[in-house]
C-alpha cells in the first residue's frame, strides 16, 4: 500500500493566513490619517473657502469705491488690490507646500529683517507719511510697511521659542527673552511710527501666545496690567488720541471735527438698513466718509449690502476663528498648535478691532479689515498667515482624541499648575 501525498495548492497558507487575521475595523482605519487635514477636513476646508469668499468680497467693494475716485485713473484701486490678491494667492499655496518645521530657522531671519525696516522708517528721509503715521518704505512703485511684516514676525518668533527648551522651567524670563522682549521692541518702534492700531494688534499676540505658551497666570497678569498701564498713560498724552476715545465715549459731541468719521460711518450703516441700498449705490463713499476703501469699507458693506450683508461678513470671521480653533486644539505638534494659533490670532483680532471701530463698539485704531479693505501689504500679510495655516494643516499629525473625564481632568491640572507656580515640565510625572 503506498502512501499518497496530498499537496496544498500554492498560495493556500498565505490565504489561511490572511483569512486568520481579523478584519480591521474602522475606528482603526481612522487612525491611520495621521495628518490634521485628513483628521479634520470640514475644518480645514472651511479655513481657504472662506478667505476666498471674503477675498472676493474685498474685491467687489473695491469696485464699487471705485466708482467714487474722481481721478483720471478710476480703477487704480481695484487694480492694485487685484495684483496684490493674485501674489498673495500664489504665495498662500506654496507656503501652504512648505515643511512648517524649517520655520524654526526662518523665524529669527524674519526677526532681524523687519526690525531693521522698522529702525529704518525712523531714519529721517526715508519713510512717507500717511495718515498720521510714518509707516511706509517706497520700493519704487510699491509701498513697503514693515509694521504690517512684524505681525507675523511675533508669530513666528512665538511658535520657534515658546515651545522650545528655553521655557521648559516656567520662569518669568524664560518667556520674556527672547520673545516677550523682542515683541515689546517691535510694539514700542510701531508706535513710535504714530500707528497705535497696529501697536495694539502685536502686543495682543505677543499676549495670546504667552498664554497658550503656558505662562503662569500671575506673570501673564502683570504684563496686561503693565501694558494697560503704559497704553493709558500714552493715550493720556496724545491730544489726537484722547479726541479719539472722547468721540467713542461721546459722538455727538463734537460731530463736525472728532465725531465726524464715527458719525459718518453709523449713517452708512443706518442708511443700510436690513437689505441694504444695493450693489455700488452707496452715497457716503463719495467724499462723505473719510477712508473708505480702507478703514471704513466695513460702513461701505453695511450701507450697499445692509445688516444681512454686514452680519454675512461678521459670521464668516466666526467660522474662520472655529475652525482655527479646532484646528489647533487637535494639533498634535506643539509648534504647530501656535502657528495656527497665533496667525488665526492675527486675523480675528484685527477682524474685531476693524469692525468694533466701525460700529462704535471700540475706539477707532485706523487697522483695516482683512481680506475686505484696501492695503497691499495688509493684504499679503493675510494671505500668508492663511498659508501658513494651511501648511501646518497638511503636515501635522492629529492629537489622539481623548475621552470626556481626561479632557476635563487635564483642563485642571494645567489650570492648577498655571496658577499654583509649578513648572510646565511637572506635567509629565503629574498623574
Amino acid at each position: 500500500m503506498t502512501a499518497t501525498t496530498v499537496r496544498k495548492p500554492a498560495g493556500s497558507a498565505q490565504v489561511a493566513g490572511e483569512a486568520s487575521r481579523p478584519e480591521k475595523r474602522p475606528a482603526e482605519r481612522r487612525k491611520r490619517s495621521s495628518r490634521l487635514k485628513e483628521g479634520l477636513p470640514p475644518a480645514f476646508h472651511l479655513t481657504w473657502v472662506i478667505t476666498a469668499v471674503l477675498l472676493v468680497a474685498g474685491l467687489c467693494m473695491m469696485l464699487s469705491v471705485s466708482t467714487a475716485v474722481t481721478s483720471p485713473d478710476k480703477f487704480g484701486y481695484l487694480r492694485n488690490q487685484g495684483i496684490t490678491a493674485a501674489a498673495g494667492v500664489c504665495a498662500l499655496v506654496l507656503l501652504s507646500r512648505v515643511d512648517y518645521g524649517r520655520l524654526r530657522s526662518w523665524s529669527v531671519a524674519v526677526l532681524a529683517l523687519v526690525v531693521f525696516s522698522l529702525l529704518l522708517v525712523h531714519v529721517p528721509g526715508v519713510a512717507q507719511s500717511a495718515g498720521g503715521s510714518a509707516s511706509w518704505i517706497p520700493l519704487g512703485p510699491l509701498y513697503f510697511q514693515p509694521s504690517e511684516f512684524a505681525k507675523l514676525a511675533v508669530v513666528l518668533l512665538g511658535a520657534h521659542v515658546l515651545t522650545s527648551r528655553r521655557v521648559a522651567d516656567g520662569r518669568f524670563w524664560s518667556y520674556m527673552w527672547p520673545f516677550g522682549v523682542a515683541s515689546l521692541a517691535m510694539c514700542v518702534l510701531v508706535f513710535l511710527e504714530g500707528d497705535l492700531g497696529t501697536a495694539i494688534i502685536i502686543a495682543g499676540i505677543m499676549m495670546g501666545m504667552l498664554w497658550l505658551g503656558g505662562m503662569k497666570g500671575r506673570h501673564w497678569v502683570l504684563i496686561a496690567v503693565a501694558g494697560g498701564a503704559g497704553a493709558l498713560a500714552m493715550t493720556l498724552r496724545s491730544a489726537e488720541r484722547m479726541s479719539r476715545v472722547l468721540s467713542f465715549l461721546s459722538p455727538s459731541s463734537d460731530p463736525q471735527d472728532s465725531g465726524y468719521q464715527l458719525n459718518q460711518s453709523l449713517v452708512a450703516l443706518g442708511r443700510g438698513g436690513w437689505f441694504g441700498v444695493g450693489p455700488g449705490e452707496s452715497v457716503q463713499k463719495f467724499q462723505y466718509l473719510p477712508k473708505a476703501r480702507t478703514d471704513m469699507i466695513f460702513a461701505i458693506l453695511g450701507e450697499e449690502f445692509g445688516l444681512l450683508g454686514a452680519g454675512l461678513v461678521i459670521l464668516l470671521f466666526g467660522v474662520f476663528a472655529v475652525a482655527c480653533w479646532r484646528l489647533a486644539r487637535r494639533c498634535g505638534d506643539p509648534m504647530g498648535k501656535l502657528l495656527i494659533a497665533g496667525c488665526g490670532m492675527l486675523i480675528i483680532l484685527q477682524a474685531t478691532v476693524n469692525i468694533g471701530g466701525v460700529i462704535g463698539a471700540l475706539p477707532l485704531t485706523g487697522v483695516p479689515l482683512p481680506f475686505i479693505s484696501y492695503g497691499r501689504n495688509s493684504l499679503l500679510v493675510m494671505l500668508i498667515a492663511v498659508g501658513l495655516i494651511l501648511a501646518v494643516a497638511r503636515r501635522a499629525p492629529v492629537a489622539a482624541a481623548q475621552s470626556q473625564g481626561e479632557r476635563y481632568d487635564n483642563v485642571t491640572h494645567i489650570d492648577r499648575r498655571r496658577w499654583d507656580g509649578r513648572a510646565r515640565g511637572a506635567r509629565a510625572g503629574a498623574r
